[in-house]
Protein backbone atom coordinates (compact mmCIF):
# COMPACT_ATOMS: atom_id res chain seq x y z
CA UNK A 1 0.00 0.00 0.00
CA UNK A 2 1.33 3.48 -1.18
CA UNK A 3 1.34 6.02 2.16
CA UNK A 4 1.51 9.81 2.12
CA UNK A 5 1.72 12.42 4.86
CA UNK A 6 1.05 16.16 5.06
CA UNK A 7 4.78 16.71 4.64
CA UNK A 8 4.90 14.89 1.85
CA UNK A 9 6.63 11.75 2.40
CA UNK A 10 5.90 8.86 0.05
CA UNK A 11 6.24 5.37 1.02
CA UNK A 12 5.40 2.12 0.72
CA UNK A 13 4.49 -0.39 3.47
CA UNK A 14 5.09 -3.27 1.10
CA UNK A 15 8.09 -2.88 -1.15
CA UNK A 16 10.43 -0.89 -2.41
CA UNK A 17 9.40 -2.18 -6.07
CA UNK A 18 5.49 -0.93 -5.38
CA UNK A 19 6.77 2.50 -4.65
CA UNK A 20 9.12 2.72 -7.49
CA UNK A 21 6.34 1.76 -10.17
CA UNK A 22 4.06 3.95 -8.24
CA UNK A 23 6.07 7.27 -8.70
CA UNK A 24 6.94 6.12 -12.06
CA UNK A 25 3.05 6.10 -12.73
CA UNK A 26 3.03 9.43 -11.33
CA UNK A 27 5.65 10.67 -13.59
CA UNK A 28 7.94 11.32 -11.01
CA UNK A 29 11.48 9.91 -12.14
CA UNK A 30 13.76 7.39 -10.35
CA UNK A 31 16.55 10.16 -9.71
CA UNK A 32 14.25 11.88 -7.41
CA UNK A 33 13.85 8.20 -4.54
CA UNK A 34 15.39 9.26 -1.53
CA UNK A 35 17.14 6.55 1.20
CA UNK A 36 18.49 9.06 3.79
CA UNK A 37 19.71 7.74 7.31
CA UNK A 38 19.04 3.97 7.65
CA UNK A 39 19.26 3.25 3.69
CA UNK A 40 15.93 1.42 2.40
CA UNK A 41 14.94 1.71 6.10
CA UNK A 42 13.79 5.51 5.25
CA UNK A 43 12.89 4.63 1.16
CA UNK A 44 10.43 7.40 0.15
CA UNK A 45 9.67 10.39 -2.73
CA UNK A 46 8.98 13.48 -1.72
CA UNK A 47 5.65 14.93 -2.87
CA UNK A 48 6.98 19.14 -3.12
CA UNK A 49 3.87 20.10 -4.66
CA UNK A 50 -0.21 20.18 -4.06
CA UNK A 51 -0.57 19.34 -7.19
CA UNK A 52 1.61 16.15 -6.63
CA UNK A 53 -0.25 15.30 -3.69
CA UNK A 54 -3.60 15.64 -4.76
CA UNK A 55 -2.52 13.16 -8.18
CA UNK A 56 -1.30 10.65 -5.68
CA UNK A 57 -4.50 10.50 -3.91
CA UNK A 58 -6.14 10.28 -7.08
CA UNK A 59 -4.27 7.31 -7.52
CA UNK A 60 -4.96 5.45 -4.61
CA UNK A 61 -2.15 6.75 -1.82
CA UNK A 62 -3.45 6.72 1.37
CA UNK A 63 -2.65 10.11 3.45
CA UNK A 64 -1.83 9.19 7.42
CA UNK A 65 -0.45 11.13 10.40
CA UNK A 66 3.62 11.15 9.80
CA UNK A 67 4.01 9.42 13.06
CA UNK A 68 1.35 6.37 11.27
CA UNK A 69 3.67 6.60 7.79
CA UNK A 70 6.84 6.30 10.15
CA UNK A 71 5.86 3.28 12.10
CA UNK A 72 3.37 1.46 8.93
CA UNK A 73 6.51 1.60 6.25
CA UNK A 74 9.63 2.12 8.09
CA UNK A 75 9.57 1.15 12.49
CA UNK A 76 7.47 -2.23 11.70
CA UNK A 77 9.12 -3.92 9.12
CA UNK A 78 10.97 -6.84 10.11
CA UNK A 79 14.74 -6.23 10.45
CA UNK A 80 14.22 -2.26 9.89
CA UNK A 81 14.71 -1.26 13.87
CA UNK A 82 17.93 0.40 14.60
CA UNK A 83 19.86 -1.15 17.05
CA UNK A 84 20.14 0.48 20.34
Amino acid sequence: MILMDSIGHMVSDTSVEELHKFASDLGMRRGWFQTPGYGLNHAHYDLTTSRMKAKAKRFGAIEVHPFDLVKRAWWNKPGRRPQC
